[in-house]
């Protein structure tokens, strides 16, 4: 479960899902959107490896600071590192896209007190369309997926999903199966 990318998940379900209503398709940011939190997070877990060296080598004598101090610093900087990554995570995996047999549901986790759901009906569905920007977007294949909504639905955008060219086609399509407009009767002249 930890992909970014998974067509029919199984053992998988939401707020507000109905009986009879499938998950096709469960997206997340790319992973490789995850060096954000994760490069700092490295570099404050080493830190303390390397701090003493560098004020070393401008003559400043850490022999001064009480060794009740240097174990306070430890622990503030490892929680530090504890709380950047725990909640790079959530945020990761609890940001979720999901496209099902009749809605698109966007689940915005903000914190572990707010999260924000965005539905809208395959049937409100008008257009779609997929982005990709800068060097490791295009290295990796991901981007922002937009659905463009009829009537008072918001608009949906996935940010930063797996194969975005992919996952727009594959909202339009399935928009199309509700309402009929399959892809042969697409194909017929008027």
């Amino acid at each position: 479960m930890f992909s970014s990318y998974i067509e029919n998940p199984t053992n998988c379900n939401f707020e507000g899902q109905d009986a009879d209503e499938k998950i096709l398709l469960l997206l997340r940011a790319h992973p490789v959107t995850n060096l954000q939190w994760i490069i700092p997070a490295i570099l404050i877990f080493f830190a303390p490896f390397f701090i003493p060296k560098v004020l070393f080598l401008i003559n400043l004598d850490l022999s001064a600071i009480p060794q009740s101090f240097a174990m306070v610093f430890l622990i503030i900087n490892y929680l530090l590192v504890l709380a950047i990554t725990f909640e790079g995570f959530l945020y990761w995996y609890f940001n979720v896209y999901i496209v099902t047999s009749k809605n698109i549901v966007d689940v915005d986790f903000h914190s572990i007190l707010f999260k924000n759901i965005d539905v809208a009906p395959l049937r409100n569905i008008e257009d779609t369309s997929s982005s990709m920007a800068g060097i490791l977007s295009s290295i990796f294949n991901y981007g922002n997926v937009f659905i463009q909504t009829a009537g008072t639905s918001r608009n949906i955008d996935f940010h930063a999903v797996p194969r975005p060219h992919q996952v727009a086609d594959f909202i339009l399509d399935e928009s199309h199966k509700i309402h009929g407009r399959g892809i042969n009767a697409s194909h017929h002249p008027n």
